[in-house]
């Protein structure tokens, strides 16, 4: 599968959790992969995503590949973009953002908030209500199924219903909504795709797929 490699390059250990501003730097990679890597002004860390290149988030970690040879050695997220998804870059409170579907009406995103972002059944059930789901007990949180992200077991969740989001003046009837959430005290990353619930439903996949490719290098 022809997968396009993305990285998102830190000065030094952190990352910006909103008004990420950048520049690109575009290089071949493997197989005519598109190598990306965005650069992060200094006065934007505000947000720890490394303490070390193994710990905060406790992220999985792994040397960079010849196709970053050149690039500077901090910490830098990762990640594949499926065949049939666009990448749609950065925005505010979001480090990646992903359009699918014919008309785009699918969407995929990455994000964090520093702390614990509220708690994980807080998020949960912020998500579910946006869905127009009842909400889940701290007990039915905890035993929702899990997910691999960053080399750590996250909640994942799926519920469908009526999609309303922020700021939007109506719901989006039939929808289903995919998350994946890593929280710890530190901090906490949200994995969360939405679209109409036929077409989240037959991109579940690629929605595996890009969750496990996202990963961060040492630059070692």
């Amino acid at each position: 599968m022809n997968l396009r490699l993305q990285a998102i390059k830190c000065l030094g250990i952190a990352i910006p959790a909103m008004m990420l501003s950048s520049c690109n730097d575009s290089d071949m990679g493997p197989e005519g992969s598109d190598i990306v890597v965005r650069e992060i002004p200094d006065a934007h860390r505000d947000f720890k995503l490394v303490d070390t290149s193994r710990e905060r988030f406790r992220y999985q970690t792994r040397p960079a590949s010849s196709a970053d040879a050149g690039q500077s050695t901090g910490p830098r997220l990762v990640y594949a973009t499926p065949k049939g998804w666009t990448d749609e870059g950065r925005s505010m409170m979001r480090d990646v953002n992903i359009s699918f579907g014919e008309n785009g009406e699918g969407e995929c995103y990455v994000a964090r908030l520093p702390g614990a972002g509220g708690g994980l059944s807080a998020n949960v059930n912020r998500w579910r209500k946006q869905m127009g789901a009842d909400p889940l007990s701290d007990e039915d949180v905890f035993a929702l199924p899990k997910k691999k992200l960053f080399g750590q077991p996250a909640t994942f969740m799926s519920v469908d219903g009526d999609f309303t989001g922020m700021g939007a003046s109506g719901a989006q009837k039939d929808y289903r909504l995919l998350g994946v959430i890593l929280s710890a005290d530190t901090g906490a990353i949200f994995v969360k795709m939405t679209g109409p619930r036929r077409l989240v439903e037959a991109n579940a996949a690629q929605f595996d797929e890009f969750v496990s490719s996202l990963d961060v290098t040492t630059g070692n």
